[in-house]
């Protein structure tokens, strides 16, 4: 990844470094802090050791104390004192608990908390980091790494208001709430979106290079992501699922692979990572039936309900690979016309009918617009599937004034292996030259 120094615009660029400069030291890599976390990772260490480390910062002891007690970490039993709080939370948890109380009191503080643009993002916050570090544990990753990043991965949404207007970040979250649309509404507005902001911060802070790369690729951007990156993407988009909100689908099961995890490994990891809040959710349905529906949205078109182009062509690669096939490529004639004369409704009705035309015919996908792909074993689409496409396209549509007809190419590979670049290209050849003849017929290469 580049470093976030580059991927920022010059005119950006000084706003961002002001507001960093305004917000103030992350808390962090504060000393009393990295000492409280050295002692409750030495087995060695004493508990009175560790509750002297807390004692000597007043406001670290009194963060824990407030965040032992808090809903996040509901206790039977409410701690009045360090050492009590040392006990009820488990020597080994308090430096994690420490960091997050530390984290989370600086993103409550920072100016205009509240906001559209921020939300709950201390609660968000807090969820992501405890997900990120369940998986890097499965995943025999850095667990340490990528519990510190999931807390700050959002780091950038404090900068952004103090850099161009909380009113003006507002609205730019309001039109993109959450997910994979999020940065890009930022970028389109501002010129660098909060990964971007959230990684210039932690690099002058002074935070190691895993964890500044995984807060600028949270939302995908960069190559070559890290196992700690990966454990905080895909913790991001499990915590958006939990609470019913959008996440990148296909961040989420890039991310799974080169983890060597699955969606049974996120179901265990959000029961043991997030208890209550799976068991609060807003969706009812498991992770693994909310992902389901995601990659069937991502696959489909939402219109026809048939393949979308990118998925059709995986599709139709792997039939090639298997076998001999022919590739139609299918576009309606006059369709301009018909949203003009009939409306937008007719015209979506029209290409739902073709659609489910051409779906009962073969492997169907809609290319774009009003332009559908067919992939068919039939050894002479000309003969069999094109002719009877265009005989079901006439006798669909009983209004006659609408006049619907459709134009079709086709080429052939007769062997497996063929390439489905060179039989689109052959099959779009062939439909120019139906559409030269008329329209309402169709041509083989």
């Amino acid at each position: 990844m580049s470093s976030p120094s580059t991927t920022i615009g010059a005119v950006a660029l000084p706003k961002i470094d002001q507001a960093i400069a305004d917000l103030g030291d992350l808390p962090v890599l504060d000393r009393s802090l990295l000492r409280v976390r050295e002692l409750s990772d030495d087995p060695e260490a004493s508990t009175h050791e560790l509750v002297e480390a807390l004692q000597s910062d007043a406001s670290l002891a009194a963060n824990l104390l407030v965040f032992a007690n808090s809903a996040a970490n509901a206790h039977p039993v409410r701690a009045s004192s360090i050492h009590q709080a040392v006990m009820l939370i488990g020597r080994r948890s308090v430096g994690r608990i420490a960091l997050e109380a530390q984290v989370c009191t600086f993103f409550e503080q920072a100016p205009g908390s509240g906001g559209v643009a921020r939300g709950q993002l201390h609660v968000h916050a807090v969820q992501v980091g405890a997900c990120a570090a369940e998986l890097a544990r499965r995943a025999k990753a850095d667990a340490g790494a990528a519990h510190l990043a999931g807390l700050l991965h959002d780091l950038g949404k404090l900068v952004l208001p103090g850099a161009f207007g909380a009113a003006e970040v507002d609205a730019t979250a309001a039109s993109a709430p959450a997910g994979p649309l999020r940065p890009l509404a930022e970028r389109d507005a501002f010129g660098v979106d909060h990964a971007m902001a959230g990684a210039r911060f932690a690099a002058s802070a002074g935070l190691p290079p895993d964890i500044v790369d995984a807060i600028a690729g949270h939302h995908g951007a960069g190559e070559d992501h890290s196992a700690v990156t990966r454990c905080v993407q895909v913790a991001n988009a499990m915590v958006a699922l939990i609470g019913g909100h959008p996440a990148d689908h296909e961040l989420l099961r890039q991310g799974l692979d080169d983890l060597g995890l699955t969606m049974a490994d996120i179901e265990q990891v959000a029961t043991t990572a997030l208890p209550s809040a799976v068991a609060e959710a807003a969706a009812p349905s498991s992770l693994a039936e909310q992902v389901s529906r995601l990659e069937r949205e991502a696959r489909t078109d939402e219109l026809t309900d048939l393949l979308n182009r990118r998925y059709w062509s995986l599709a139709a690669r792997e039939q090639l690979a298997a076998r001999g096939a022919s590739v139609l490529i299918c576009d309606v004639d006059h369709f301009k016309r018909i949203n003009d004369f009939h409306g937008h409704h007719t015209g979506d009705f029209v290409l739902s009918e073709i659609g489910r035309i051409l779906s009962a015919n073969g492997l169907a996908g809609r290319l774009g617009g009003d332009e559908f792909a067919l992939i068919t074993t039939e050894p002479d689409p000309a003969a069999t599937a094109a002719e009877r496409i265009l005989a079901a396209v006439n006798g669909a549509f009983a209004d006659p004034a609408l006049q619907v007809s459709v134009s079709i190419g086709s080429a052939t590979a007769l062997e497996a292996g063929a390439d489905l670049s060179e039989l689109l290209r052959l099959a779009d050849e062939a439909l120019y030259t139906a559409k030269g003849a008329g329209r309402g017929v169709q041509r083989a290469a």
